[in-house]
This record gives C-alpha cells, structure tokens and sequence, in this order.
C-alpha cells in the first residue's frame, strides 16, 4: 500500500509544472535608483541595529558595523549595474 501511494505522488509530483518563486523581471532605472538609495541610506544603520539587539554587547555592533558596510557597498553597485542595464539608449537588448 505505502509503495502504491509513493508511486501515485510521485507520478503527481512529475506531472505538475514547476514555477520559479520570483520570475525574472526587467531591469528598470526606478528599482536601481532605490537599490542605491536603500544601500547608502539605509543599509548600514539597519545593519548596526539589527547586530547590536541581536548579537553580543559590544561584538553585535562591529560586527554590524563591519556586515553593514559590506551590504551598503553591494547594495549600491548592484542598484547602479541595474541602472546600467536599464539604460539602453540604442535599444540594443
């Protein structure tokens, strides 16, 4: 019984279409532009925070001053690579 009902998922979990989570979307200035502002604004200070309440006394903070940093900086570039690909202005894509 129990090999007759792994069988019968097992054919229903083939059957089913698998989708992705977050389908790919286009890059856009506006999500860029965002992506920087939240990286140079926001990142770091909620960073901080966020290792200060939830870490060790004085290790959360710099570790979270250290982690902040880090994410600010890959958050910007990763906002301005976006911008980049979203400016296409010989409609090349």
């Amino acid at each position: 019984m129990r090999g007759r009902a792994a069988l019968c998922a097992l054919l229903l979990s083939a059957a089913v279409p698998v989708q992705a989570a977050d389908p790919p979307r286009d890059p856009t200035l506006g999500h860029g532009f965002g992506e920087v502002v939240r990286g140079v604004v926001f990142e770091l200070p909620k960073t901080v925070l966020d290792a200060t309440f939830n870490g060790p006394p004085i290790a959360g903070t710099l570790v979270g001053i250290v982690a902040g940093a880090a994410r600010a900086v890959q958050r910007t570039v990763a906002g301005v690579v976006e911008m980049g690909r979203a400016f296409d202005p010989w409609g090349l894509k």
